[in-house]
């Protein structure tokens, strides 16, 4: 059995995890081979390579997120739009076939009531 490099630690390894590594590189930067990241992971973690990784890029995820936020509210206003369209599900442009009434039944409904619901919805009436 390969011995894991005296130089990983939970600590190192986790924060290799962070950069979102594939398990080959994991094991070259180790020094060792992917079986033993992967044994090691198991032993100390019990979760798979990848749930292990997924596990610490939330650390990642969340850093991205708050810069991304931080350039909005300074007033970056491309990155202001792409907060909204993607933390906040905004759109350029609705679709009429996304419209949601909640008072519409599960009848057919003819042309004329569709178009002054969906004018209703967007707040044009």
């Amino acid at each position: 059995m390969e011995k894991v490099s005296a130089e990983m630690t939970k600590e190192k390894l986790k924060a290799l995890m962070r950069l979102k590594p594939t398990l080959e590189d994991t094991a070259a930067f180790f020094e060792c081979t992917a079986r033993t990241i992967e044994r090691y992971i198991r032993k100390e973690f019990d979760l798979t390579f990848v749930d292990f990784r997924e596990q610490n890029m939330v650390h990642t995820r969340l850093t991205l997120i708050r810069t991304a936020i931080g350039k909005a509210e300074r007033g970056d206003n491309v990155m202001l739009i792409f907060c909204l369209k993607n933390l906040c599900g905004w759109k350029d442009k609705w679709d009429e076939t996304q419209t949601i009434v909640a008072s519409v039944s599960t009848e057919p409904m003819d042309e004329e009531k569709h178009k002054e619901l969906v004018i209703k919805a967007r707040g044009w009436k």
